[in-house]
C-alpha cells in the first residue's frame, strides 16, 4: 500500500466522521479506561469525559487505512492510541514531544502505545530541529500526521511545513486546538491558503482540522 487509503473523497469522509460523532456509539471512559494517567482522578475531568475529544480519533482511524501514523505532541499518547484502536493497517508509529522547562517522560506515552499497537514504533523527545528527530522523521514519507500542540503561530507553520514535505500522497494532516488555540487556528488556515487545499473541519472539544496532501 502507497499512501493513506479513504475509501472516499475528504467531504464523504467529514460526513461519515460527523455521523459517527453525533451518534457517539462509543463513550470516551471505554476507549481511555485502559490507558495509563499520571493521577487516575483526571479520569473524571471534561477532556476524559468528552464524547468527541478521544472518541473523534478513534472514528477516524476505522474510516481510513494507514501504515505510517506520528503525532507531534504526544504528550501521554491518548489520541495517537485511540486512532491505532480504530486503525489496525498502521506498520510505523512514531510519537514526538517537545522539551520544555517543565518536567516530561515519555515512560506513559510508551506504555499505552503498547497496549494497543505491535508494530514497529519509536519516540523522541527534544526540539523538531534536532538532528537526530530530523532523521528520524525524514527517512520515510508517513501517512497520517496528528499535530496536538498549543504553541506559537511561528513553530505551528515550521511543523506544518516540515510535515508537507514528508506526507504520502493523498496523506492527511490531523491537527488538533484550531477553535481554541488562535495561533494554531491561523497557522492552519494560512497553510491550507498557501498550498491551495481546503480542508475539513470538525467542532470536536477544541477543534480538529483535516488537510490533504
Amino acid at each position: 500500500m502507497e499512501g493513506v487509503i479513504l475509501h472516499a473523497t475528504t467531504e464523504a469522509l467529514y460526513l461519515q466522521l460527523n455521523s459517527k460523532l453525533e451518534k457517539s456509539l462509543i463513550p470516551a471512559k471505554i476507549l481511555l479506561d485502559k490507558f495509563r494517567v499520571i493521577d487516575e482522578s483526571s479520569r473524571k475531568t471534561a477532556p476524559y469525559t468528552d464524547p468527541v475529544y478521544a472518541p473523534f480519533y478513534y472514528y477516524l482511524g476505522t474510516l481510513i487505512e494507514a501504515e505510517s501514523v506520528a503525532e507531534i505532541g504526544i504528550r501521554l499518547a491518548l489520541l495517537s492510541g485511540c486512532f491505532l484502536k480504530g486503525c489496525k493497517t498502521v506498520k510505523t508509529f512514531l510519537g514526538f514531544q517537545e522539551t520544555t522547562e517543565e518536567y516530561y517522560s515519555l515512560r506513559l506515552a510508551k506504555a499505552n502505545i503498547k497496549s494497543v499497537f505491535k508494530g514497529k514504533f519509536d519516540f523522541y523527545l527534544g526540539k523538531v530541529t534536532d538532528d537526530a528527530f530530523v532523521d528520524c522523521f525524514t527517512k520515510r514519507n508517513w501517512d497520517v500526521v496528528i499535530i496536538n500542540e498549543e504553541m506559537t503561530y511561528d513553530l505551528h507553520r515550521n511543523y506544518l511545513d516540515m510535515i508537507w514535505e514528508h506526507m504520502t500522497y493523498e496523506g492527511l494532516i490531523v491537527m488538533d486546538y484550531i477553535s481554541s488555540h488562535e495561533p494554531a487556528k491561523r497557522a492552519f488556515f494560512d497553510f491550507c491558503k498557501i498550498q491551495n487545499r481546503k480542508p475539513i473541519t470538525f467542532k470536536t472539544r477544541y477543534g480538529v482540522g483535516i488537510v490533504q496532501r
